[in-house]
């Protein structure tokens, strides 16, 4: 590849281009370090600056859980595994899986029609990915792989009936393609329905096709009464021994009164082709129930706390 991307510069500067090639070539990714931690009134240890970097993300993490979420169990260190550091790394997640993973769900609600997604996210990098420190919350980043930054993929995060029967999903105007036209701070993606596929007979099969296209309007204000949203928690040493933990939450967004928690933690041991790196989309999760597979779980924990009025499920359990 550096020898293409050469190549491809000198060209350019043969042709007097070379401008094009200035803003063609990608600036290399760097490493994300942790220098500064701030306190804040949803955590139980200061969190990395990088955290809070934009308003929904410091909302996330000022909710304050309830006291029926199990507190940090503080671990200690075995200084008789200390020259076995993949060891100490499996025994602490171990603690972390036992002691704080689960999910605990507070107020369920019934007939809801639709709620804000508080911190969309485009795709993060393989870079991103692959950085011990990159990703906040790789548990949930790494199903953001999943989905490409398009109107439809986005909306079919909770919007794809016969399963997903959310009506529409709100969530905050960002800076990419498909919102380009829109001016207003929010937007709401709604309308997108699915056909059952016919045989030749006209009979019908298990099988779904687009009918009506996925649609998103600017709005003002968010008009959803209930929020989704996801941060990272920060243990001791926890990113040292190749461990990430987060949270997704489902809270009212008057009151911030949480309905509900779901807490993973992650661990991963290395790249197979670079020690060094991380391999947070394949690492290993707490074992929870329910478990609905990657990707499920996320859009289950909705359909568990904000009942849509036609029953939802992501087909596992």
């Amino acid at each position: 590849m550096k020898s293409l991307q050469a190549g491809l510069r000198c060209v350019a500067i043969a042709a007097g281009w070379v401008f094009v090639t200035a803003a063609w070539a990608a600036a290399p990714y760097v490493p994300v370090k942790w220098q500064k931690f701030i306190a804040v009134a949803g955590q139980a240890e200061p969190i990395p600056e990088q955290w809070l970097q934009d308003d929904e993300a410091r909302i996330a993490h000022s909710l304050v859980l309830p006291d029926a979420v199990p507190k940090p169990v503080p671990y200690s260190f075995n200084a008789e595994l200390l020259g076995d550091r993949r060891k100490q790394s499996i025994d602490y997640f171990n603690h972390l899986c036992t002691t704080e993973a689960g999910q605990w769900i507070f107020k369920t609600v019934q007939n809801v029609e639709g709620f804000y997604f508080a911190r969309p996210q485009s795709p993060p990098t393989s870079d991103v990915m692959s950085d011990l420190y990159g990703p906040e919350m790789p548990w949930i980043q790494r199903i953001f792989v999943l989905k490409a930054e398009q109107l439809q993929r986005q909306g079919a995060w909770f919007i794809q009936p016969p399963l997903y029967n959310y009506r529409f999903v709100e969530q905050p105007h960002r800076n990419v393609p498909w919102q380009s036209a829109i001016q207003e701070p929010f937007v709401r993606l709604f309308g997108y329905t699915r056909a059952p596929m016919l045989r030749v007979d006209g009979s019908s099969t298990p099988y779904f096709k687009d009918k009506d296209p996925m649609q998103v309007i600017g709005i003002p204000a968010v008009t959803a009464r209930y929020g989704y949203t996801w941060r990272g928690i920060k243990r001791a040493q926890d990113r040292e021994h190749g461990i990430a933990g987060g949270e997704l939450l489902i809270y009212d967004l008057t009151t911030r009164e949480i309905l509900a928690v779901r807490r993973q933690f992650l661990i991963t041991l290395g790249n197979s082709r670079n020690a060094d790196k991380a391999a947070w989309e394949v690492a290993a999760s707490c074992r929870q129930s329910p478990s609905n597979g990657l990707g499920g779980e996320f859009t289950q924990f909705a359909f568990d706390v904000l009942e849509t009025i036609e029953p939802s499920t992501t087909g596992k359990k």
